[in-house]
């Protein structure tokens, strides 16, 4: 039995009426509904959360070239990206709208890398009919169409270059026999999530390796190690969990498979990954600070880019050092019957992935809009969890990190250590690239 909770997909044909195309598809808000509407199909085609995230990463790329061709506010990202050069400019005398092919750009690469076709189709014909209906003459739409299949196929063309098929192909990972390393856990014990992701093409940062952080603490069996006491605090938390504790926990869960058990029925559920989580909470933050359509594109794109680098990095620690998550070490050196209160994800512990790529994002957003805004986050609404308020976009990767922590699923010091590396990450895409005309070498 599959669950899944899901909102409807099409993007709904407007009555005509005197409202002019260009308000339409001027509108941010329909740009980040049909984010959302993707996530809904990376969340069906249960993408893991390093995929998803290339997912949103290219698809705004593309989206956001269109925009920034059409725009005198924001620079092409010609040339600034690895191997990255020559994006096709509009041809000279055709009319476009820039805000509809950029939200077709969107979707174009989306459909091309994921599987539910029937349901991107969908969109997409659900867009073309929005134009016609608001009065779109024919030969702007079709210029547009075309202006937008052109860019998406230059990005899906510098996509496959990002090693992503070759780690399809990799040989499968090995499981260490050493004391002290990652083994597959219960109650699915998957094997290994990813485990060459460190060899994809980076977006911003130079390499997989430039944000690694330090070696973690020692592994050792005895009482009174620092690694001992690490743990330790994860089984005394966890043994005596407060209410506000699980709640943080199993709001950020954001588990894209979980295998559920009950005596002999097994089956799984669907939510949304932690990228997903924050696509949602950067579409929050537009409405709520009232950006304009390219500015929301630009927004999106940029933490889009701080998430899969964040993904590469992080997966880069895990798979280096391999660390023994907290459910293994408990049930074999202090309490066999002990369970985590979240499901253990299926890749090694240090460090946090959701501490890293939250901060990487919260860094990216407050950069641009300021860490002194408050926010309500209503992402978790389909999977039944009440809205939560922040007072900061930090305060919420904050809570992000430590929520893992809460689940039983992370030591706390691995989460630490991925907070500034989060952040670390985060900077780094603000230093390389130059996206608005500011003459500066920054996001922003």
């Amino acid at each position: 039995m599959l669950a899944f909770a899901a909102t409807t997909l099409i993007i709904a044909s407007c009555t005509p009426t005197k409202k002019d195309y260009d308000t339409v598809f001027n509108d941010p808000l329909l740009y980040s509904k049909t984010t959302g509407q993707l996530t809904e199909v990376i969340t069906f085609d249960i993408f893991t959360p390093p995929v998803a995230s290339r997912i949103y990463s290219y698809s705004h790329l593309a989206a956001y070239e269109v925009m920034a061709h059409g725009s005198d506010k924001y620079n092409s990202l010609d040339g600034q990206l690895k191997d990255y050069k020559n994006v096709p400019a509009p041809e000279k005398g055709k009319k476009i709208n820039y805000h509809f092919a950029s939200i077709m750009a969107f979707m174009n690469v989306g459909k091309a890398l994921t599987f539910s076709t029937n349901t991107t189709d969908s969109i997409i014909g659900s867009l073309k009919q929005l134009a016609t209906d608001h009065g779109m003459p024919e030969d702007e739409l079709n210029n547009s169409v075309a202006y937008a299949d052109q860019i998406a196929k230059f990005v899906l063309t510098w996509a496959r270059k990002d090693n992503y098929a070759e780690t399809r192909s990799a040989s499968k990972y090995t499981v260490p026999n050493d004391e002290g390393k990652w083994i597959p856990t219960p109650p699915g014990y998957f094997q290994a999530v990813e485990p060459h992701w460190s060899e994809i093409r980076t977006i911003a940062m130079d390499s997989a390796s430039q944000c690694s952080p330090p070696p973690p603490i020692a592994f050792s069996k005895e009482k009174g190690t620092p690694f001992y006491a690490m743990v330790k605090q994860v089984y005394d938390t966890i043994t005596n969990m407060t209410p506000e504790q699980k709640t943080i926990a199993d709001f950020w869960d954001c588990n894209g498979f979980k295998l559920n058990v009950v005596g002999h029925v097994m089956y799984a559920t669907k939510a949304m990954t932690p990228g997903g989580h924050w696509q949602g909470i950067t579409g929050i933050v537009c409405k709520d600070q009232k950006a304009d359509f390219d500015q929301t594109v630009y927004t999106y794109t940029g933490v889009s880019f701080a998430l899969m680098d964040a993904f590469i990095s992080c997966w880069q620690a895990k798979f280096t050092w391999n660390m023994i998550r907290p459910e293994t070490y408990i049930n074999k050196y202090m309490d066999e019957n002990w369970k985590p209160y979240l499901q253990t994800p299926p890749f090694p512990e240090y460090t946090s992935g959701h501490a890293e790529i939250s901060h990487a994002a919260a860094k990216i957003l407050t950069h641009i809009y300021g860490d002194n805004i408050s926010f309500v986050d209503s992402t978790e609404r389909p999977w039944g969890w009440k809205d939560k308020k922040f007072n900061s976009i930090m305060e919420a990767a904050d809570e992000a990190g430590v929520s893992r922590f809460y689940g039983g699923i992370h030591y706390l010091h691995s989460i630490e250590v991925a907070t500034e590396q989060g952040l670390k990450v985060g900077e780094c895409v603000l230093k390389k690239l130059s996206m608005q005309k500011s003459g500066t070498a920054s996001i922003k």
